[in-house]
């Protein structure tokens, strides 16, 4: 995702934490790299269910400034979910190896699951996500 602003980067900087705070976000900066998150409890339609990330890059453009970036879901959810596949093919592999019926229909049956899993981490985000691209498109106005 890419958005430009027709300001130069230090009054956007600006812009950004003084907008941030009305609309609960919390807006890191280091270097040119920015990182764009709810603050946790803040919101009542359960917007910060899934903790989602806006991280992206600052750059200036003579009169113009552009954040470029992509949303994440945090160390923790992708942990969990390489980790949960590495297991199911471990043990699917094993499975498979020495003919266990049960043990393989188990582990399609698991992973139909992670696969719900991800399908509602998804579907669930979205507001998140909303509201921070909300927030990145409204910057130019003043």
């Amino acid at each position: 995702m890419e958005f430009e602003y027709n300001r130069d980067k230090k009054s956007l900087i600006n812009v950004m934490k003084s907008k941030a705070e009305k609309k609960n976000l919390k807006v890191g900066l280091e270097n040119d790299k920015i990182s764009i998150t709810l603050e946790q409890g803040k919101f009542n339609n359960g917007e910060d269910a899934i903790p989602v990330t806006f991280k992206g890059k600052l750059a200036d453009k003579s009169d113009k400034c552009i954040i470029s970036g992509k949303f994440t879901y945090g160390f923790y959810l992708y942990g969990l979910v390489f980790f949960a596949a590495i297991l199911i093919v471990a043990r699917f592999v094993a499975s498979a190896m020495q003919k266990q019926t049960d043990n393989i229909i188990l582990c399609l049956v698991v992973t139909v699951l992670l696969a719900i899993v991800i399908v509602v981490v998804n579907f669930k985000s979205k507001k998140g996500k909303a509201v921070i691209e909300e927030y990145l498109k409204n910057l130019n106005v003043r």
